[in-house]
């Protein structure tokens, strides 16, 4: 099993390091059995009390699969995985967003550069990888590099892209930048899924916030609405 070209495939696609780093550990842990689909059936078995472990693992090796145009991927698809536990992940509201980030003429300006980058994040909805891609077109719409290498305009505040610093630092950073402003829960991704959230409840055309996200699938943006249980009892409240 030789899967250095497809880390070069994913590579030149734009995928982050961290996705990367994880496509190679999985592969790398079934090289040795790769050419047996029943080893590898039994291996994933393993993981049956981790759902999300095996999912990861599962989705991995088909897409290596589909792009090795590997037919055994129909006998690895037999294979009935556990469902994943229904997980509320960590979101916030704009009004939270605001005031965490909101600029006070004693800050640095390190961190005045903090909270200008977490805004930008929230306000367009962008991965964090992205941020350095980041070209400027008008007041209305920035391109940023997305997945599989494509170049994709995407709508923006004009006044929050203008203060802007230039990208120097790495997702890490801005990962332990996240947690210093927003709190120890959140994460970059918090932001992107909390921006689709508040986006999809304020009424926002599903399309327009699947094509600012830079999702091929409509499925994949509605996967992004997080609402807790009590937030769904509000929504079902007000229509009764």
């Amino acid at each position: 099993m030789n899967y250095n070209k497809y880390i070069i495939f994913l590579k030149k696609n734009n995928y982050s390091k961290n996705t990367i780093t994880t496509y190679e550990n999985i592969l790398k842990k079934y090289s040795i059995i790769f050419h047996n689909i029943s080893l590898i059936k039994k291996e994933l078995r393993k993981y049956f009390k981790q759902p999300n472990t095996v999912w990861t693992h599962y989705n991995v090796i088909c897409s290596f699969m589909k792009w090795s145009n590997d037919k055994r991927i129909v006998k690895l698809k037999e294979l009935k995985l556990p469902k994943i536990p229904k997980k509320y992940m960590n979101v916030f509201k704009k009004d939270f967003l605001y005031e965490k980030t909101e600029i006070n003429e004693s800050d640095e300006e390190i961190t005045i550069q903090k909270k200008i980058t977490l805004r930008f994040l929230f306000e367009t909805g962008i991965r964090a990888c992205e941020l350095s891609t980041v070209v400027y077109i008008n007041n209305q719409y920035i391109s940023v590099l997305g997945k599989g290498n494509k170049m994709r305009d995407v709508l923006h505040n004009n006044s929050t892209t203008e203060l802007l610093p230039k990208f120097s630092f790495t997702t890490k950073t801005l990962r332990i930048w996240v947690k210093e402003i927003l709190g120890e829960e959140y994460t970059p991704h918090s932001i992107r899924r909390s921006f689709a959230t508040h986006m999809l409840l304020k009424g926002a055309n599903p399309k327009m916030v699947m094509t600012q996200l830079g999702h091929e699938k409509i499925e994949t943006t509605f996967r992004y609405l997080n609402l807790s249980l009590e937030e769904n009892w509000k929504i079902y409240s007000s229509f009764l």
